[in-house]
């Protein structure tokens, strides 16, 4: 049975996307103490990490400790805009990880620039796929994409590309309003929930990938148990994070 977690290691982040909901102003917490972390979750059962952020790759040691998980037989996920993955890396860590998610919104460069990722996004999420197409490398891809006001009419490109590669699965989250940023923000990028559906009908017709998933405000709920960069364990309910632990301190195997 897989037991998972989903640790946002850290809240610093090389894009500045304006519709993000991430934590904001938490310090990085140590090697070492991220490293007894990782123990804690192995003694309480967790099985199956999800790494992410900010972005995760930004952490000094991140590598280390993807190595070190991977030796204690816990299945590791990341979650990254791809900034970070270069070719040298990608040979570094893939051997340590079951799947890469590319957080990917348009094709388009002037889009993905209103959203805050900047005019290469697209080249640089192109340039990893590409690579790890050549070389054959056994792991999956994952693609993680927001649909909001600003790109929601462009998500039939997004469809074609995307149909050249090999993709495991793709999880299509409605923008949200949850904190920081998305809720200043919330004018701007706001969907209604009749159009993100029709978004989500055109890509599971017009899309090969076989796994396609849904997330919308609902599925953040108490499905998620999250450790923030401090060690913090939040759970959300009714729109509200509740710290209900740390992650140095306390088992989380009655969470999960």
């Amino acid at each position: 049975m897989e037991k998972e977690i989903c640790w946002n290691i850290t809240a610093r982040c090389n894009q500045n996307c304006k519709y993000c909901h991430r934590f904001l102003n938490i310090s990085d917490l140590s090697y070492e103490q991220n490293l007894s972390i990782l123990n804690n979750l192995e003694e309480s059962g967790i099985n199956s990490i999800t790494w992410t952020g900010g972005e995760a790759l930004l952490l000094t040691g991140i590598d280390d400790l993807l190595e070190c998980s991977y030796n204690k037989g816990i299945k590791n996920k990341i979650i990254t805009n791809g900034k970070l993955l270069t070719k040298e890396r990608i040979d570094k860590i893939y051997k340590y990880l079951d799947s890469i998610t590319l957080s990917i919104d348009s094709v388009d460069d002037d889009i993905n620039d209103s959203l805050g990722r900047g005019k290469c996004h697209f080249q640089e999420i192109k340039e990893i796929l590409d690579y790890i197409k050549e070389k054959k490398y056994d792991i999956k891809i994952r693609i993680n994409s927001v649909v909001c006001k600003n790109n929601s009419s462009n998500f039939n490109e997004l469809v074609d590309f995307l149909n050249n590669y090999n993709i495991y699965s793709w999880r299509i989250f409605k923008f949200m309003p949850l904190r920081e940023k998305a809720i200043i923000n919330k004018e701007t990028f706001d969907i209604s929930m009749n159009e993100y559906s029709k978004v989500v009908d055109m890509i599971k017709q017009q899309s090969k990938i076989k796994n396609i998933d849904t997330r919308i405000e609902e599925d953040m709920e108490k499905k998620y148990v999250l450790i923030l960069a401090n060690g913090d364990i939040v759970i959300t309910n009714n729109g509200k994070d509740e710290k209900v632990g740390n992650a140095l301190f306390d088992s989380l195997s009655y969470l999960i």
